[in-house]
């Protein structure tokens, strides 16, 4: 029927209905590659900086470089290393994460130099510290082992969330000596347990690494000569984390992916049954609207757009179009009385919105996914 149609239009309506279909399609192309453009940049971004952060000698963008640490000095070398037992959790609306690790010290010669018991945690909270092993040998060997329960701080680029990757980290730092008198060696043994676990992630890998981290304060040591600054030594453990599977991207678009396909089905309501025609997008809209609720529930307050933004503006932006289509629609049937320009054009939006709707649905979070 949609092929007879066709043929009885005119090539004036026919060149209409191409043009109507083009400009849908051109629109929806400019705001996929835009929101592809973003995403892709970020997702680079991402892994740059990881790898700088891990890097002795890479300092990631927006930090201060540190001051470099003479070569030579009366200072101890430790020896540091970390091993992650388990994840307890890990919250993006809260920027928080929590674990249980040992971490162990290494170090020739002064047994009193006890640096797990003054190493410090930075962005983060020890909840329990227990030494489990400490051993000081004849040949000036000395070792301790600690574990750790902690609660550490990080603030999680959500911008593509829900297919995104991040990197967990913990530093740790000396108390009191900074880079002068003690520098820390990271251990090549470090690791992460197989059995720890991240409900909707999976552990890509661990490593770290140890480098010079400068403090721009003095903390008002009448003792320090130099400038107005202090150097420390600080060992980086690095877990690389991402999304398992697309589930959770589906999961919590579920009800906009029912909405918009409630929206696509009024094109096979009669452009003459006004009520019944826009009734459909109204309770999709509301239902997309509720959607957005639940999917920003679980991220944190933040006056950028990410995925999340852009999978909910192209819902309610086609929810928006088809109203606009319908109501075009109607005015050929009504007041031009072409009810075959109608027709075709309700069928042909139909396909070509739904296309396009497949195609940002896809193209947009694979572009995304760390």
């Amino acid at each position: 029927m949609f092929i007879q149609s066709w043929r009885e239009l005119g090539p004036g309506q026919r060149r209409m209905v191409l043009a109507i279909a083009g400009a849908v399609v051109l629109a929806y192309a400019l705001c996929i590659a835009l929101c592809v453009s973003v995403l892709t940049r970020n997702r680079e971004n991402a892994t740059r900086n990881h790898a700088l952060r891990m890097s002795v000698v890479g300092v990631e963008p927006g930090n201060t470089p540190p001051n470099p640490l003479p070569p030579e000095g009366d200072f101890t070398t430790v020896r540091v290393g970390t091993y992650v037992d388990g994840i307890d959790g890990l919250s993006l609306r809260d920027s928080t994460w929590s674990a249980e690790l040992h971490v162990w010290f290494h170090w020739i010669g002064d047994p009193s130099l006890d640096p797990g018991g003054r190493m410090v945690i930075i962005d983060g909270k020890v909840t329990r510290k227990e030494l489990l092993e400490e051993f000081h040998g004849q040949d000036g060997t000395n070792y301790q082992r600690y574990r750790l329960s902690g609660k550490f701080l990080k603030f999680f680029d959500t911008l593509r969330v829900p297919v995104e990757g991040h990197m967990l980290n913990v530093f740790i730092e000396d108390g009191s000596r900074d880079g002068t008198r003690l520098r820390y060696v990271a251990d090549p043994t470090s690791g992460v347990s197989s059995r720890a676990r991240i409900p909707g992630y999976r552990i890509t890998g661990a490593r770290s690494t140890a480098k010079p981290h400068t403090y721009r304060v003095a903390y008002g040591d009448p003792r320090w000569t130099g400038a107005d600054s202090k150097t420390f030594s600080q060992y980086i453990l690095g877990i690389d984390i991402a999304r398992s599977s697309l589930g959770v991207y589906g999961k919590i678009f579920l009800s906009l992916f029912a909405a918009l396909s409630l929206t696509l089905s009024s094109f096979f309501v009669k452009a003459s049954d006004v009520a019944p025609r826009l009734a459909l997008p109204t309770a999709a809209y509301f239902g997309a609207v509720a959607n957005s609720y639940v999917v920003n529930s679980i991220l944190p307050p933040s006056g950028t757009f990410g995925l999340v933004d852009y999978v909910l503006a192209f819902g309610q932006g086609t929810i928006f179009l088809t109203v606009v289509l319908g109501m075009l629609s109607t005015y050929f049937l009504v007041r031009k009385n072409e009810k075959e320009m109608s027709f075709v054009l309700d069928r042909t939006m139909f396909f070509v919105v739904a296309a396009c709707c497949v195609a940002a649905n896809t193209i947009v979070p694979w572009s995304a996914i760390g």
